[in-house]
């Protein structure tokens, strides 16, 4: 009996091709969807873990500081007069190479001669002599540079030329006296943006005389002890717990930590990769939810297909069933078929998943570059795992969607499966039972919101919850649509006007499914755009406000106290010598050590990094401040006389500061409390930072210079002249710019970071496209012999066209309709609830009337392209072979 229903199955298939391909389609579409984000967001954060392992090799710690980075006399100290001797220095910084001046490198100043221990990925291993005397070389020659093989071939460079860096402080010259051969992939990705050089190179060309930027440590073997170390996680004032397989160490460590200044830290290597990783978690659940939204319109597919394949075989099935086919052999018969077509969708969205994670992967690196951290030359890293996680959703999804119609199928009795309007009238008393499920689903929704505290997860989950109860609730709603529109219309017209509304409430079990996922994919669209246009508009309205000043200095690169503080201090002065200049303010931006409340110095595991803006700030500045709470006239000369500090909205929701608490930082003279006095707005970052005025920071920490000079220029002043007067005075990549040119460039940001959005949620309305046309087709089938009868009785070929366009548009209005006000719930939802969650950010919703009509025009527009087809091949079939057709 098997064999006759597999062969009766493969007959029936190969006869509907394309339903088959339809479902393919939706299956792959969703599956490439999930795992091209999968596979951009971990090949994003890969990058990241190589560029750290091309110095660190195998170091299991590494010793780290804020800006103005480590005094090397540390590293002295702890090699000679403590005798730990797996230690190796590091200085690294960013340049530019001048021929090719988008392409930033990571220059890596190293002891040539270190412990081999290591394995850092530089290290030269094609032949040893060669390698020896190499790095002599590197150690003898001034100014001398090792660059990879696809490097020098890219730049067109050989042995022994010259290679121009452009530096924040200037343009230098490096030599290049040999190649680097990668051994892998991994290491030609990495290699492909480092330029190895002795320490004192990289100390003279980056500027950082007698300082490190960090020092990696090699612990062979690892002993109990009762200190734990800290967690470098910077999106927290706190450090997490560390893993129990850390918290054992060599008494190597404990020297180490009481050896370290104030403003260092000693972390795992392992600890400060995942620190990064839970940076950027937010960002990565909001992108992974998107396409999980995609592939949940896809089910709506593959349910819609399944159904059609299902009932078309109603006859047959119902004659099966007559002749003794059980029900679990009718169960397994559709359960085969849609395995059979999970496995080649889920095959195909493999394939154009990895197509698709190629483009989705610049997109993602360039959101984490713009709001993280840097990321060098990411390139697409395909796992096992997560292409085993893609099919695994693509088959799971598929079986979620396939069991309603294969329960149907084998619960209707061999006499009622042959009667089409019992099916129908099951579908209604369905629809019914659906409405109070949908019903739950909304207030389990809105339950789940307002109780999950601030997880992000369940956020999203009350988000789909919602979706999922109103697309249950549309065919109910669509009854009820058709019926007033039939109402309306009949009275003023004839028959051929009131048959399309007919014909959507009389094939609801297709048609309702099909506008679920056009309405999902559609509102979806609307609450996207809703969000994206109060976020732009309360970032806009942000950066005005808090661009104050006329015209802003930049100065990039590492703050180091010394000669390249004096050099910001001199060129403060002479700006304020100017002519046209009235009045200056400024900004560092820097790290700072933190502490809990309550916790000695002493104790690693509770202190961390945070991020602060040191603020020396003049009467016109102080407006650009967006306070969230209402503030005195006192706050001000608190800020300047206290010890006190201001804090970023994200800063405090992240960590749950609130104004009157005190935050413990680190100082080279001990933990000090610093009391928060206000919290304001800043869309800068989703982690956070603290402000202080600069002359609370010069109390306790060295001079690092400036990160940016606002320039107030006097009333009156040709700010194109002072522009240029400026620019005589600045070096290397320091730069100077307008009010209105940041404005720009920060709003051009902002559409960067939301292109990710607009492309998935664009791929989401395709495959709802792909759904709506998938149901027409499967109509056109089952409506042969009935269109038929229609030609028959004098309906022409065009009127027949219309008739079926006016259906496919009924479909898309009632969508769109429906659309609107889930879409304001979405937009509420993501703005009030995940993006604060996600973020720490709150703002104002902006209603805008264009993106209600561009719902309602995308929604209709889809559902009457996608009947274009239908109609026309309907109208163009003749009435005898319709009528004989069954």
């Amino acid at each position: 009996m098997s064999s006759v229903l597999n062969r009766a199955s493969r007959n029936f298939l190969w006869r509907h091709p394309w339903q088959l391909a339809l479902a393919i389609v939706g299956i792959a579409l969703g599956v490439a969807v999930v795992i091209s984000i999968d596979l951009a967001m971990e090949s994003s954060l890969n990058a990241f873990d190589q560029a750290g392992k091309a110095f660190s090799g195998v170091a299991t710690h590494r010793i780290i500081a804020g800006d103005g980075g480590l005094d090397e006399k540390l590293y002295r100290r702890l090699r000679v007069d403590e005798g730990i001797q797996k230690l190796s220095p590091v200085v690294n910084g960013y340049v530019f190479v001048s021929k090719q001046t988008d392409a930033g490198f990571n220059l890596i100043g190293i002891d040539p001669f270190i412990e081999k221990s290591f394995q850092s990925i530089w290290q030269i291993r094609k032949n040893e002599n060669t390698s020896v005397e190499l790095l002599t070389r590197l150690i003898t020659e001034p100014n001398t540079a090792l660059i990879s093989e696809q490097t020098a071939s890219r730049l067109g460079l050989n042995i022994e030329d010259d290679l121009t860096i452009d530096t924040d402080r200037g343009e230098r010259r490096l030599k290049i006296i040999g190649l680097l051969s990668p051994n892998n992939a991994v290491s030609e990705q990495v290699l492909s943006r480092l330029i190895v050089t002795d320490i004192a190179t990289a100390q003279e060309v980056l500027e950082m005389f007698g300082r490190l930027s960090s020092i990696e440590v090699l612990i062979d073997e690892y002993q109990p002890e009762a200190a734990t170390i800290s967690a470098y996680t910077p999106s927290l004032m706190i450090a997490k717990p560390v893993p129990d397989r850390l918290l054992a160490y060599t008494p190597s460590l404990s020297i180490i930590r009481k050896a370290l200044p104030g403003n260092a830290l000693l972390v795992s290597a392992e600890s400060q990769s995942q620190a990064m990783r839970e940076m950027t978690r937010a960002f990565s659940i909001n992108l992974k939810a998107l396409g999980l939204l995609s592939l949940l319109v896809g089910m709506f597919l593959i349910y819609n297909t399944m159904t059609f394949l299902v009932m078309q075989r109603r006859r047959l099935i119902g004659s099966l069933r007559s002749i003794g086919v059980t029900r679990r052999q009718i169960f397994k018969l559709i359960i085969g078929e849609a395995l059979l077509l999970a496995a080649i969708g889920t095959l195909i969205g493999i394939v154009l998943g990895i197509a698709l994670g190629q483009g989705l992967l610049y997109l993602i690196s360039g959101t984490i570059n713009a709001i993280y951290f840097r990321i060098d030359a990411a390139s697409l890293m395909i796992t096992p795992l997560q292409i085993g996680k893609g099919a695994l959703l693509g088959i799971t999804a598929t079986l979620l969607a396939v069991l309603p119609p294969a329960i149907e199928a084998t619960r209707i009795s061999p006499v009622t499966v042959l009667v089409r309007s019992q099916l129908e009238s099951g579908i209604r008393r369905l629809i019914k039972a659906a409405n109070l499920i949908s019903g739950v689903f909304i207030l389990g929704g809105m339950a789940l919101a307002l109780l999950s505290g601030k997880s992000i997860a369940l956020g999203l989950a009350s988000i789909f919850l919602l979706l999922f109860g109103f697309a249950m609730m549309t065919p109910a709603l669509t009854l009820m649509f058709m019926k007033l529109i039939e109402r309306v219309f009949g009275r003023l017209s004839g028959v051929l006007v009131r048959l399309p509304a007919r014909m959507v409430s009389a094939e609801i079990s297709r048609t309702g499914i099909a506008i679920a996922a056009l309405m999902i994919a559609v509102s979806a669209t609307i609450g996207m755009d809703l969000m994206i246009g109060s976020f732009r508009q309360t970032v806009a309205d942000w950066v005005q406000t808090s661009l104050r000043a006329d015209l802003y200095v930049s100065l990039p690169g590492e703050k180091m106290p010394g000669a390249r503080a004096e050099q910001d201090q001199r060129l403060k002065a002479k700006l304020a010598e100017l002519q046209g200049v009235k009045i200056l303010s400024s900004v560092l931006h820097t790290d700072i050590v933190t502490a809990k409340e309550g916790v000695s110095a002493g104790a690693a595991a509770e202190i961390d990094f945070t991020k602060a803006a040191v603020f020396e700030l003049n009467e016109k500045s102080r407006p650009g401040f967006i306070f969230k709470h209402k503030t005195d006239n006192t706050l001000w000369n608190r800020f300047e006389q206290q010890q006190t500090v201001i804090v970023t909205e994200p800063y405090a929701y992240h960590q749950g500061v609130k104004i009157g608490d005190k935050i413990r930082l680190q100082t080279d003279q001990g933990s000090e409390p610093f009391e928060v006095i206000g919290i304001y707005a800043d869309y800068s970052g989703d982690q956070g930072h603290l402000a202080m005025s600069r002359r609370n920071y010069r109390h306790y920490w060295p001079d690092l210079g400036y990160s940016g000079i606002g320039v107030y220029a006097k009333d009156g002043v040709d700010l194109q002249q002072l522009e240029n007067q400026i620019n005589k005075l600045l070096t290397g990549q320091q730069s100077v710019k307008s009010d209105q040119a940041i404005y720009k460039a920060s709003m051009e940001v902002f559409e960067q970071i939301f292109t990710i959005t607009e492309t998935l949620r664009w791929l989401s309305a395709a495959i709802a496209f792909v759904g709506v046309f998938s149901a027409l087709m499967a109509l056109q089938f089952e409506r042969t012999r009935q269109l038929g009868i229609l030609r028959a009785i004098g309906v022409t070929s065009g009127q027949l066209a219309i008739l079926i366009t006016g259906e496919t548009g009924l479909m898309g209005l009632v969508a769109g309709l429906i659309a609107i006000p889930v879409g304001y719930i979405v937009a509420y939802m993501l703005i009030f609830v995940i993006y604060q969650r996600s973020f720490g950010w709150t703002m104002a919703f902006h209603f805008n009337p264009g993106v209600i009509y561009q719902g309602l025009a995308l929604a209709l527009i889809a559902a009457t392209l996608a009947g274009i087809l239908p109609a026309l091949k309907m109208a163009q079939t003749k009435p005898a072979e319709a009528l004989r057709s069954e």
